[in-house]
Order: C-alpha cells, then structure tokens, then sequence
C-alpha cells in the first residue's frame, strides 16, 4: 500500500457515497521526525484495507524538500492527494485560508475530536483543519562519554547559554566537535529561528504583528533577529558547530551525533530513542535548550504536532477520508504507534503508563511539562522558504553578515504582502485571535 517519488492523481474520482468504499491517494511525511512511523502506517493501511476490503490506500511518500511546493501545485489543478500531511499550523492554515483543506471536525464528531491534542495549532474559524498524529519536542542532547572525556560532569547538561559556551569550549579544547547539525538545506537555521528567536519575545504578538508590519512590529522583528543570526555567527566563527555545517542535510547532520563525531545536538525524540539504540540509552542527556534569550517566552518548550493529516477540498470521499483518519486514533493504533517507533500519541487516551523506558520518560516529561511554543509554525510558508532558511544559510555558510541576513526577511516579507494580499489580510485576522 505504499510507493514513494512522483506524486500520483487522485484515486477514484467519483464518489461512492459510502464511508468504507472507496480508493483514497495519501501524501504522507513524517520519517525525519519518527523514524519507523512510514512502516508502521503502511501496517496501519494493510490493516483497515483488511477490515475494509473495498477501500483502497496508496501512500505516497513525500520529502521534506517537497512537501509543501507538491501540494501547492497539487492544489492549483485540484488533484493529487484526497489525503495530505502538512507541517502544523501556517503551512496547513494557508491552504486552509485558500479553500483547499476540508475541515476535519465537520465530519469526524466532537467526541472522538476531544481527545486530540494540540488542535489549537491547526484551529481556524472554530474549525479543526487537520488531525494530530503524534507530539515532538526539540531537546538538547549529549553524549555523556564525550563529556566525561572533556573533563565535564556527564550527567549535567547545559541550562544556561554561558553554560552552553563553556561546555562547548571544553570540548573543543579536547579535540572534540561540541555541537552537531547540518543546515543545506536550511533547516538548522530555521531550528535556530523555532528555538531561540522565541526567547527574544515576550508574546506571539511580537512575531506576527512583525510578520503583518503593525505598528513598529516589523522593526523591532529585524533587530530581534539580527540578534539572533548575530549569536549563530558566533557559534561558526568559534567552530563550536561542525565544519561542514553549510554543505550536509539536516538529517545528515543528525548521523553525527550516533556517530559520536559531535558532543550535542538538538534532535527530535524519535531520533532520541533510535540513536539510543545506537550508542547506549546510558550515555544520552536529554534537557530543554539552553537558554539565551530574556524574553518572556523563553522558558516555554518547543512541544508541537509537527505534522498533521487534513482532507483536500476536492477530495471525492471525504467521509472515507474522515472514517480512515479518525480510526488511527484509536487506542490500539496509537498504542502500537508508540511501541513501534517510541512516538509519544498525539491523543489523552494513551495510557502514560506504558511508557517504560527511562529516557521516554525524561522526553514525555519535557513535552507535557509547561507551555510549547514552536515558533516557525507561525509565519507564512512563503516566509519559511523564501526569507528563514535563506537567511540562516547565508550567516551558516560565511557568506553575508547578521544584518544582511535580517534583511532577507524585509525583502521577502514585503513581497509576500504585496503577492499575497488576501493570505495576508487572512493571517492577520487569524493571529489577532492568538493571544500570548
């Protein structure tokens, strides 16, 4: 039930009327943040197809490099998946503003709704635009025996940024890399933006009306972040990072740390638990990031859906689409989603209970513990890709200085008003109802 590459047509296109009759496209993602959840929905689909011999699932794997321009272009001919999995919030809101999203609880009942949790980040109107499948925190983790190895405490990590630095200048005074990432294609940059430019602000307000250029937003938004890219600089320049930072993937960058070529990292938990697999649960630290900034929101974790599953507008059975989606919730599914890949289930039936291993424990603690905020969910796509990882890669690679870097966000930020005025009116509107 499961083909990768080109993305395919919509499966039937007539509907049957019934909610277990139909053939249902699915352009799935969510191997870089769990490792194993590609296998276990494909057990998942093999499953219900056997429930329900008269649906049909073909899923289609998408890239990180790929997922949100397919759908774009998939949305301008109305054809492609009948399901679809966006990145959370701005990347599944902005669709949802252009009519292409069915909105998931006008067709799965509020009972069943209840127990997701954190639709609040795909909420619009009052309407819930798409299911969470699973949580994801961001953690700093540490190779414990490279600690040790640097003459620091093994069992601590660092909490506070001059914490940070001193370790990582320990490290390196020992011949070891102290942190690990890879940024070509832009994505440590932007972890860098979802982690610590939130520690510059004091409400989610900052960043939108930035975004929206209210009132003197949009400027205190660019020094906020030339701040930011002037601290990353920093950490380049002292070669705390790994040399070959600017031309490695993301996921590459994340081999480094099984690979016990670099001291740090920050990772997903699925990544977590599979590279403990690798290196020993036991010489793995897990704690929130450091903090560096003094903004109000600094002490909020980065907890979020990551990724979620909506209904295309044009889909022909979205009450099979909806049946399918909603039976994944349920309990068992999430149950074996956990026991299979270690993902903690984005659904308050889950019984905590089951989780046994010690480091699962640590990382559910961190993502259930106080407020999250995962602040690249809040700008528009066309601002993540033409303004976040563009900036981050110019400062990443040498190439242009914190200031030039902030004003690839002026640039594209005034384009994107001027382009997209009826999305623009739209995410102004919607981040209004946001709050703090």
């Amino acid at each position: 039930a499961c083909s990768s590459g080109t993305p395919s047509s919509s499966g039937s296109g007539t509907s049957s009327g019934s909610a277990y009759d139909a053939k249902i496209t699915y352009w799935f993602w969510g191997e870089s943040d769990i490792p194993g959840i590609t296998k276990w929905m494909q057990q998942r689909i093999a499953l219900y197809e056997k429930l329900h011999p008269k649906v049909s699932i073909n899923l289609v794997q998408q890239s990180n490099t790929t997922i949100i321009s397919s759908f774009r272009l998939a949305s301008q001919s109305k054809t492609g998946p009948d399901l679809d999995t966006q990145w959370a919030t701005m990347p599944t809101l902005s669709p949802a503003f252009e009519g292409d999203v069915t909105p998931i609880s006008s067709l799965v009942p509020a009972s069943q709704t209840s127990h997701w949790i954190n639709t609040n980040e795909n909420t619009y109107k009052g309407q819930i635009m798409a299911m969470p499948l699973y949580l994801i925190g961001i953690p700093l983790v540490w190779n414990k025996q490279l600690f040790r190895q640097a003459g620091l405490n093994p069992n601590v990590g660092p909490s506070t940024w001059a914490q940070f630095l001193a370790d990582a200048k320990a490290l390196k005074a020992h011949g070891i890399t102290p942190f690990g990432m890879g940024n070509k294609d832009g994505y440590f940059g932007a972890w860098m933006f979802g982690i610590y430019a939130k520690q510059e602000l004091d409400s989610l307000a900052q960043l939108t009306n930035g975004v929206s250029n209210v009132g003197t937003g949009q400027a205190s938004l660019v020094q906020k972040l030339t701040s930011l890219y002037t601290m990353i600089q920093g950490l380049i320049k002292d070669g705390y990072v790994n040399s070959n930072v600017a031309s490695i993937t993301l996921d590459q960058g994340f081999q480094l740390f099984p690979q016990k070529k670099a001291a740090m990292s920050f990772t997903t938990d699925g990544n977590v638990l599979a590279w403990a697999k690798t290196i020993g649960e036991s010489n793995i630290g897990v704690t929130r990031p450091p903090i560096w900034g003094t903004g109000s929101l600094a002490n909020t974790y980065d907890t979020t859906q990551s990724s979620d599953e909506f209904i295309t507008s044009w889909s022909p059975d979205k009450k099979a689409d909806a049946a399918f989606l909603a039976w994944l919730h349920q309990p068992s599914n999430m149950v074996a989603l956990n026991k299979e890949t270690g993902a903690f289930p984005a659904d308050n039936r889950f019984p905590v209970s089951d989780i046994s291993d010690g480091l699962a424990k640590e990382l559910y603690k961190l993502d259930t513990t106080g407020k999250s905020i995962w602040l690249e969910n809040y700008i528009p796509p066309q601002i993540d890709s033409d303004a976040d990882l563009p900036a981050g890669e110019l400062v990443i690679s040498g190439s242009g200085s914190p200031s030039a870097a902030a004003q690839i966000w002026v640039t594209q930020l005034r384009e994107w008003r001027a382009q997209q005025v009826t999305q623009y009116q739209q995410y102004k509107a919607w981040s209004a109802t946001l709050g703090s």
